[in-house]
């Protein structure tokens, strides 16, 4: 019987999480709260039989140096895999997070606009924790300033971001997070859209996912996986066309954030998009 290899591993967590979001927005928001804890607590109980095989692994080769043998290089390679492995499944466990805590808060007491700052709290301790457990270094994610070759590119991103948000407003028309555009509540507004939102997830999706699964599946294979799955999370919405927009964007994000090595552009592009998305667009287009 042939061994399940980490690239059918990650596939079948892409389809789990997919069925899960269609169950969200078909079937019912408590049936996906349900599938999504399944996953989430997947991923968990897997990484954790990863670890223990490289432990395993581990001793295998601390005993072979003991007896003055040099440890092969499949040995080293198969601890390697082994890290890889569990520090994705482990990252991953972000994506159902995030679906969970949208779900089950109990927000309808709270302005729209301050769902994202709950939520965005949460997700932030976890993301610095997982970042804490694993030693990785946030520059590793792209929390770094673009070099001066790169500007053109960033400027570039960041503008495409307005004709985006125009479409996305199009297509779903969803109503305005502000009821006025007072400096204040713009101001405010698009703070929390660029920490709570734009940072946020391209912290999660273009930095620390895309770094992750890159290692394990290689540059191109890695962008497709994370892209997918960061479409997929959009299926709520109820639109397919919207699906199809948001995996062109995020693929787009993918490779301007491979080229430029900083989520700092693409995160302002994409509260671009959530501003006239949410704000301008409705209050102006009505």
């Amino acid at each position: 019987m042939n061994k399940i290899s980490d690239g059918q591993y990650l596939l079948l967590y892409l389809i789990l999480i997919t069925l899960a979001e269609i169950t969200v927005a078909y079937v019912s928001p408590q049936a996906g709260i349900f599938f999504h804890i399944i996953i989430l607590c997947l991923l968990f109980i897997h990484s954790g039989f990863i670890n223990k095989e490289k432990m395993s692994i581990n001793k295998l080769q601390w005993l072979m140096i003991k007896e003055k043998k040099k440890p092969s290089s499949l040995v080293q390679k198969l601890i390697d895999n082994r890290v890889k492995l569990t520090s994705i499944l482990l990252a991953l466990t972000l994506v159902p997070l995030i679906r969970i805590l949208s779900l089950v808060m109990p927000l309808s007491h709270f302005p729209r606009i301050q769902w994202f700052i709950i939520i965005g709290v949460a997700v932030y301790l976890a993301f610095f924790v997982l970042l804490f457990q694993q030693k990785i270094n946030i520059k590793e994610c792209g929390l770094r300033l673009p070099t001066k070759k790169h500007i053109p590119i960033e400027v570039g991103i960041i503008l495409l971001g307005i004709p985006l948000g125009f479409a996305e407003y199009y297509i779903l028309r969803p109503t305005p997070f502000i009821d006025s555009f007072s400096i204040e509540n713009i101001i405010v507004a698009v703070l929390i859209l660029f920490i709570a939102t734009g940072l946020m997830e391209e912290l999660i999706f273009r930095g620390l996912l895309q770094k992750k699964s890159t290692d394990i599946l290689g540059v191109w294979p890695g962008i497709f996986f994370i892209t997918l799955i960061f479409a997929v999370l959009h299926i709520g919405n109820l639109s397919l066309l919207d699906v199809l927009l948001v995996f062109s964007i995020g693929g787009l994000y993918a490779v301007v954030v491979k080229t430029t090595k900083t989520v700092i552009g693409v995160s302002i592009s994409h509260t671009v998009v959530n501003v006239f998305l949410f704000i301008i667009c409705p209050l102006v287009l009505i």
